[in-house]
């Protein structure tokens, strides 16, 4: 049966989703994507399918998914069982240590291979230690909760990096300029995305070219500059048609558009439902 790996794995508002010790049937295809996933495979074995090759993965091997690295698991052996922590592109970006892992994703997308390692039992049990943190007794945390899990995302990520490092000594350890271009990118974008909905403002700020910053976001991200404003402004859509009252007219202004028309465009292309219909929708 064909499945999305996110459909198995349990929902954290605004960061992501978890599951521990997860298992899967053999004649499941789970589809891996849309989202950075972290895998720690904990007892036997399965197949990860790109659409270059066929992987074996095994017990104790961890793997890293970025949005832009999409896989198919299957065939997966009876007793086989991973945990996974999947992180939403804007939390990830969010994130201290997110570039250093970014550098190492990149280099295995410019050879065509999944981030996939095999460690030493005592790394492995390390990893593993970090993984069984994120577990449902974080359910019992109330008031710090968001505080609690955004620290051990950053573990992770600082974990992860430097597994990848010691496991491939021919990659960079730095941050490359490109690296760090992206990272002021992210940065302008978070703050002006609903002012400046072209790729324009954004080179001159950080005064580069428009070919440059599209292939530097392209080959971090897998997507353009123009998808990336364009999810952010919609997930503003649909929250501020879902929690407030404000009518569709102002949301638009809010966002940046011209007019109501060009937003409604706009919302229709990204969620194949006019602005009223969606909040009409989401009241019943």
């Amino acid at each position: 049966m064909d499945i999305l790996l996110l459909d198995l794995l349990r929902k954290i508002p605004q960061i992501g989703a978890f599951a521990h010790r997860q298992g899967l049937s053999p004649h499941d295809r789970a589809t891996i994507g849309k989202g950075f996933f972290f895998v720690f495979v904990e007892s036997g074995t399965a197949l990860l399918t790109d659409m270059h090759q066929d992987y074996t993965i095994k017990g104790e091997d961890p793997i890293v998914l970025s949005p832009s690295l999409a896989a198919t698991l299957h065939h997966a052996s009876p007793d086989f069982t991973f945990t996974c922590i999947c992180l939403v592109p804007e939390y990830f970006d969010s994130l201290p240590g997110s570039q250093l892992l970014y550098s190492q994703l990149a280099e295995f997308i410019q050879v065509d291979h999944l981030p996939i390692v095999s460690l030493k039992p005592e790394k492995s049990r390390y990893l593993r230690q970090t993984f069984d943190l994120f577990s449902s007794d974080l359910r019992g945390f109330k008031i710090y909760t968001h505080g609690i899990i955004s620290h051990l995302c950053c573990l992770l990520l600082l974990q992860t990096a430097d597994t990848f490092c010691q496991s491939n000594r021919h990659m960079p350890v730095y941050v490359k300029r490109s690296g760090e271009i992206f990272r002021k990118f992210r940065k302008l974008l978070t703050a002006h995305y609903r002012q400046h909905h072209d790729i324009g403002f954004y080179v001159d700020e950080l005064h580069i070219s428009t070919t440059y910053l599209s292939r530097i976001v392209k080959q971090t991200t897998g997507n353009t500059v123009r998808f990336l404003i364009s999810e952010l402004l919609c997930a503003d859509a649909r929250r501020m048609l879902v929690c407030t009252d404000l009518d569709i007219k102002e949301i638009a202004s809010q966002l940046g558009f011209s007019d109501q028309s060009v937003f409604g465009k706009f919302f229709v292309k990204k969620t194949g439902l006019s602005p009223l219909k969606f909040r009409l929708r989401k009241e019943l």
